[in-house]
């Protein structure tokens, strides 16, 4: 999987409209802060969905302010863009999962790794010629880190939109999926979901994306995604280098994960069985599990 070099003029538009609607609901949050987050005894998403549906049909364009430039920088290559550019786009219709036709879901499956799963939120734009659809994903917590979604459902560079609350404070923060995945992928009791946060989708943003004068500045550089897309593209090699780390390691932590101990009790058993083998009996068992990886 190869980090995005091409940032079109799409993508430019969307990350100039997600910078406004973040200002926008961070400098009046009273109306995020109202939403509901529990529906009957459950965690949901449902009221945020239909606010931010109603939100960004009402601004569907936001880009308004004159016609200064922006600056778009991918691995040190510059490309300036007049803000006016982008007076013929805006979003036309945004859409929750109830509201999704069959053939939009099979343009979305085809987008995907794995089977089907709703988007939170779905626009329809336009550039004022052509129209065309992107799938949002709605995050919400009070803590900073929560699981993301499953590994197979992840797509790298989809937007999201995360929402931090509190008793006294809500705020947004909005970006591609990739800059809010941590470096943390837990061992997985189903399909592993490495772990995302708020705060590194917010720094991120504030260091990357930012006004300088009236200059809209956004900053790339695509070797930083590399890692992170090792762990969506080969998440098993990234466990298992993750536990040969515990196993190598001279001591254990007081407090680990119970599965730190699991695996070195396994270790302890394939050092067991592999001890009495002949070498070729040693290299002939290597090739056979090495046949079996898929």
């Amino acid at each position: 999987m190869e980090p995005k070099k091409i940032y079109s003029k799409r993508d430019q538009f969307l990350t100039i409209y997600f910078y406004y609607l973040e200002n926008i609901l961070n400098q009046d949050s009273s109306g995020l802060s109202n939403i509901k987050f529990q529906s009957e005894e459950s965690n949901t998403d449902e009221f945020l969905k239909k606010y931010l549906k109603s939100f960004i049909s009402n601004n569907p364009q936001l880009i308004n302010d004159g016609n200064n430039n922006c600056v778009f920088e991918i691995d040190g290559k510059k490309e300036i863009v007049n803000k006016n550019t982008f007076n013929s786009f805006r979003i036309t219709e945004v859409l929750i999962p109830e509201e999704l036709t069959q053939e939009q879901k099979n343009k979305i499956t085809e987008n995907k790794k794995s089977v089907y799963t709703n988007p939170d939120l779905y626009l329809n734009i336009t550039d004022g010629k052509e129209i065309w659809s992107e799938s949002i994903e709605l995050k919400s917590t009070k803590e900073n880190r929560i699981p993301g979604s499953s590994i197979q459902q992840v797509s790298p560079y989809e937007w999201v939109i995360f929402v931090k609350r509190s008793d006294s404070n809500t705020e947004v923060t909005i970006g591609h999926y990739i800059n809010c995945i941590t470096d943390r992928l837990p061992f997985p009791d189903r399909s592993p979901r490495p772990v995302i946060g708020y705060i590194p989708l917010k720094e991120w943003n504030k260091e990357n994306r930012i006004l300088i004068g009236d200059e809209f500045h956004l900053k790339i550089n695509t070797n930083e995604h590399l890692e992170k897309l090792r762990i969506l593209e080969d998440w098993q090699d990234y466990l298992a280098s993750n536990w040969m780390e515990i196993i190598i390691k001279d001591s254990s932590k007081i407090s680990e994960p119970w599965f730190n101990n699991a695996i070195r009790k396994y270790t302890l058993k394939l050092m067991d069985y592999t001890k009495n083998l002949s070498q070729e009996e040693i290299e002939n068992f290597y090739k056979r599990i090495n046949k079996l990886v898929k």
